[in-house]
C-alpha cells in the first residue's frame, strides 16, 4: 500500500465548508450540522442562499430601473433572512462565518461559489422528492453532488 500523496488523501478535515440555504427545514438542519462541525473542527463556514431568478424574454421589455430595484429588494430580503439563522452564541463558537446571496440557477450558483471559495465540503439538504418530481424538475442537491468540485454532504429528510 502506498503513502498518501496529499493532505486531502490523508483525510485532512475540511477547512472551507459551504452550506446551501433555501430556508427550508432541511436547510436549517444542514446549517445546524455545519455549525456543530465548525465548532468542533476549526474551519471557515460559508452560507449561500440562491435567489432562483432566471432571465426571461419579458425581462427585456421591463424598465431597467424597475428590474434593478426588484433585484436589490430580493437580495436585501434574502440577506435579512439569512443573517439571523446563526445566532450570536453559535457565531462565537465557530471560527469565521461568511454569508453569500447569489442570483440565478441554484445548483449552478452553489457549484460556482464552491469553486471560487476553494470549498473542501458542500453541505446541502435534500427534500427526497419522488422519482417523477426529480425527472420533471431535477434536484438541486443531485446536480450539486454531480458537479461540485469537492465532496458533498447531503442532509436528508428523516422518515420515521
Amino acid at each position: 500500500m502506498s503513502e498518501p500523496t496529499s493532505d486531502e488523501d490523508a483525510g485532512t478535515p475540511p477547512k472551507v465548508v459551504l452550506v446551501a440555504i433555501d430556508f427550508s427545514v432541511l436547510s436549517h438542519r444542514a446549517l445546524a450540522w455545519a455549525v456543530e462541525y465548525a465548532r468542533v473542527v476549526p474551519c471557515h463556514l460559508h452560507t449561500v442562499h440562491v435567489v432562483d431568478r432566471r432571465w426571461k424574454l419579458s425581462d427585456l421589455r421591463t424598465d431597467l430601473d424597475a428590474l434593478r430595484a426588484e433585484l436589490v429588494d430580493v437580495h436585501d430580503a434574502a440577506v435579512a433572512e439569512l443573517a439571523p439563522l446563526v445566532g450570536d452564541d453559535a457565531r462565537g463558537r465557530v471560527g469565521s462565518l461568511h454569508e453569500h446571496v447569489a442570483l440565478g440557477d441554484p445548483a449552478g450558483e452553489i457549484v460556482a461559489l464552491a469553486g471560487e471559495l476553494g470549498a473542501d465540503l458542500v453541505v446541502i439538504g435534500s427534500h427526497g422528492r419522488d422519482a417523477m418530481a426529480r425527472l420533471l424538475t431535477g434536484s438541486v442537491a443531485q446536480k450539486v453532488v454531480r458537479d461540485a468540485p469537492c465532496p458533498v454532504l447531503v442532509v436528508k429528510e428523516l422518515h420515521v
